[in-house]
């Protein structure tokens, strides 16, 4: 067909102030892509993140990641999940992240971005987890990454949005013995501390509740989570204290309270060490 030929095909507009748009279209930005292949507890960098060397990372961009070549574990929030080849995960703006497993050689790919307020909903299914890649999947991440290398931004973005979309569909992974996790022990304990963050959460405390001594709780919980009790608790409070400081319905004084913290001194230091910066700082940085 000529181009005479296809412009005639045209039909006249009902409307001559209303036509096709990228409205409504998920379109991420400031894409960076990324591969990481070493784990180093000594820097202060990227591949200093882990659980070893006490750091974690929280931010507000997105984080799909994908193992290329390796397997581990990777700890969000309050839960551990492992991560391997032939499964792909979104990690979400502001959800504490860390490496508790990573094999001493690995090709992991990581791709951050943003996106408009509004289409966050449209990956929200997304959470909660590794999910199996579909066949699609890898021509989809092939695709995005030579338009990214290419410096092709809005063909790279649309090649992202095409990577979401085939996650989307695929299965969500269930870790090992989840269910029988749930109801055993791990998940007593992890039920207990999501709903009395407000209290003593100390291990002597936890093992009397549970009915089992101090040192079999913290064995067990590190052998079946990746991380320490203690660890697992300090998470969790942050977690909780992190999501009502982006609220703002409360005081910084009355989240270090609801949260467990002794006092707000206490709140300020557990909070920088992990987000290295004060609640405060936290809360101005959401507002600006």
């Amino acid at each position: 067909m000529t181009l005479k030929e296809q412009v005639l095909t045209l039909a006249q507009p009902e409307d001559y102030f209303s036509g096709l748009s990228w409205t409504g279209h998920l379109l991420p930005e400031e894409i960076l892509a990324f591969k990481r292949v070493r784990q180093d507890h000594a820097t202060s960098g990227w591949e200093g993140i882990s659980a070893k060397a006490g750091r974690y990372d929280q931010h507000r961009r997105f984080v799909f990641l994908m193992p290329i070549d390796g397997e581990g574990k990777l700890g969000v929030e309050s839960e551990v999940w492992p991560v391997k080849e032939g499964e792909a995960l979104l990690l979400f703006p502001h959800q504490i992240h860390y490496y508790v497993e990573v094999p001493e050689f690995f090709c992991w790919l990581f791709i951050t971005f943003e996106l408009r307020p509004e289409d966050v909903l449209k990956v929200e299914k997304l959470r909660g987890g590794p999910r199996q890649l579909r066949p699609g999947l890898e021509k989809a991440v092939a695709s995005f990454l030579d338009l990214y290398q290419k410096e092709n931004g809005l063909g790279a973005s649309a090649a992202l949005a095409h990577v979401l979309a085939e996650l989307a569909h695929g299965v969500q992974v269930q870790r090992p013995n989840e269910e029988v996790v749930e109801r055993g022990i791990i998940g007593r304990v992890k039920r207990y501390v999501m709903g009395n963050l407000e209290g003593e959460l100390s291990n002597p405390q936890l093992a009397e509740q549970m009915r089992v001594s101090e040192s079999y709780l913290r064995a067990v919980f590190r052998d079946e989570t990746g991380v320490s009790l203690g660890h697992f608790v300090r998470s969790a409070r942050l977690v909780r204290a992190s999501y009502l400081l982006e609220e703002g319905k409360l005081g910084v004084n009355d989240i270090a309270t609801c949260c467990g913290f002794q006092s707000v001194a206490s709140f300020t230091r557990a909070f920088r060490r992990t987000y290295e910066m004060t609640p405060s700082s936290y809360r101005k940085r959401l507002q600006d």
